[in-house]
């Protein structure tokens, strides 16, 4: 399902190219070389550089499947791919 998803994401040009996580060929290694590359010119420049990272615990647990499904029903997702989350995502619940 996640490779459906992301072949389309990928086919249609959906996806940031800034995004590492999850994409083929990028990694937590080409993020910090491309935040190190970015680092070093801007420092070359003469600008501050100024890094703040955060990484949210459970943040997919977290998300609103109502708001999921509302931009998957939004998108131009195929409707098979849309199917298949709805029936993944809809009535579920997340217990701590």
């Amino acid at each position: 399902m996640t490779q459906r998803l992301t072949y389309h994401l990928e086919s249609t040009n959906s996806l940031n190219d800034r995004q590492h996580g999850f994409r083929e060929g990028k990694s937590v290694d080409t993020a910090i070389n491309e935040l190190l590359r970015n680092i070093k010119t801007a420092r070359r420049d003469g600008k501050h550089v100024l890094v703040l990272s955060i990484d949210i615990k459970g943040a997919f647990d977290n998300l609103q499947h109502r708001a999921i499904l509302k931009t998957l029903d939004a998108s131009a997702c195929p409707s098979n791919i849309n199917r298949l989350f709805h029936s993944l995502l809809q009535n579920r619940k997340v217990i701590y």
